[in-house]
């Protein structure tokens, strides 16, 4: 019984464990797993299949359609018609009515009725209305995935970038660490003074509660990707790409690489899409005025008696016709007239919209480029400036250990490369942040 326990119990523990496995995603693995699994991509999805059941319905307006119907009446008591005695009997009163009952107990009808529509404008319409509704759908969908891909890439750097912050934090907090124990060290036997040591315990508590803070937006860093790309929070992830990887990646030749063209872009081609169905809507209206044409087969079989017998005999009497259906539309008061004129005004509205859009896609792409190429300077410079700053406190370091500078000096040495570090940090982000917010503007897929 032990050993089925501890079994048990080892097999517990052992799935617990692979539950809880890391699973190590680079960027491009963590987006492709977000067009999967992100929530706002799912929904997208689910509008083309609807809308691809949208197109199936309108078609089916204009297919044939075939309808049975079956109907059973038992007349309790039939009605009774009143009709002048004198039909009968010439020498009755003439306000004399004689009473008559017409029909059976029981009816039963069984009908078939075939309909196809041989012309109608509006159905045509409709029809390639539908085709476009699936192509903004997949318009649509198409912008859901380029913005998932780089909502990811934000997220996904934020991560990286939070992840960095906190390294080189954890380098500064071990250095100083380490140079406040030499300190009281030597304060204790009495060659510096408990200034000194103050000073230098006030900057490592400063320096723990900025790695604390830096944990802390790590995790939530984490948490923000795994949100982004439709991962449960409490899944364990590791980034397999590092910074040095993806800056070999950004570079400010890159946004002008390609010419820019406004038609590329996925919210152009959306916006001319909803043109194009403003553009249809306007022919739904003008074919209100054209006259539609169906045609019509219809069968039925009456079973009549007083007595039940539908299923054991009796007598059916046939009926079977066909036709033609014409409408055409005359006088509606005007309506038509005014929802047509409601959907050229829409549609003129349209085109003005498409217009805008692109102007402000334009000046969006402009916006963005020049913001990554602002970022992308200061980052370098930033950067360079960290180099600075670490070579500063170093020796700044050294000199103190060498009683050439006091304590305040290598406190302010070492508040100014905290301070660079956090530009630096700054930089990074706002450099993979506007290389995301260009492709974003851009609107491609590339």
């Amino acid at each position: 019984m032990r050993l089925i326990i501890f079994a048990f119990g080892y097999v517990v523990l052992v799935s617990s464990l692979l539950a809880q496995t890391e699973q190590a995603f680079t960027l491009k693995q963590a987006q492709e797993y977000a067009l999967k699994n992100n929530y706002d991509r799912i929904s997208a999805e689910k509008d083309v299949l609807i809308a691809k059941k949208k197109v199936m319905e309108t078609t089916g307006i204009g297919l044939p359609k075939v309808d049975f119907e079956a109907n059973f009446q038992n007349f309790l008591d039939l009605p009774v018609s009143l009709v002048p005695a004198s039909a009968f009997d010439p020498n009755a009163p003439k306000d004399k009515f004689a009473e008559l009952k017409f029909g059976t107990d029981y009816n039963t009808t069984a009908k078939i009725t075939a309909t196809q529509l041989l012309f109608d404008g509006s159905y045509i319409v409709g029809l390639q209305a539908s085709r476009t509704y699936k192509s903004f759908a997949e318009k649509s969908l198409e912008k859901t995935e380029i913005m998932v891909r780089e909502e990811v890439a934000q997220a996904y750097y934020l991560s990286l970038v939070a992840d960095e912050n906190l390294n080189i934090l954890k380098k500064i907090a071990e250095s100083t660490a380490k140079l406040l124990e030499e300190t009281t060290r030597i304060y204790q036997e009495g060659f510096v003074e408990e200034q000194s040591v103050d000073q230098l315990q006030l900057t490592v508590n400063n320096i723990n509660n900025s790695l604390s803070e830096a944990e802390r937006q790590k995790a939530i860093a984490l948490n923000f990707l795994k949100f982004q790309m439709g991962l449960e929070l409490s899944s364990p992830i590791v980034l397999s790409d590092k910074i040095e990887m993806l800056l070999t990646e950004v570079s400010a030749e890159d946004a002008f690489a390609k010419e820019f063209k406004v038609e590329n872009s996925i919210e152009h081609q959306i916006i001319k899409v909803n043109e194009d169905l403003m553009k249809l809507n306007l022919r739904k209206e003008r074919f209100a005025f054209a006259p539609s044409l169906a045609a019509f087969f219809n069968h039925q079989q009456q079973n009549m008696s007083n007595k039940f017998e539908v299923f054991s005999g009796g007598t059916w009497y046939p009926s079977t016709l066909w036709g033609l259906s014409l409408k055409l539309p005359i006088i509606s008061g005007g309506m038509r007239l005014a929802k047509m004129g409601q959907a050229k005004l829409d549609y003129e509205k349209a085109v003005n919209t498409t217009k805008q859009v692109e102007q402000s896609i334009t000046l969006k792409v402009q916006q963005a480029k020049s913001n990554y190429t602002s970022a992308y300077s200061i980052y370098n410079n930033q950067k360079d400036g960290l180099r600075i700053a670490e070579k500063i406190n170093n020796n700044s370091t050294k000199k103190y250990t060498e009683g050439l500078i006091s304590s305040m000096e290598l406190t302010q040495s070492q508040t100014q490369y905290l301070e660079t570090e956090a530009k630096y940090i700054k930089s990074l982000l706002d450099l993979f942040n506007s290389t995301s917010e260009l492709k974003k503007a851009l609107g491609t897929k590339e």
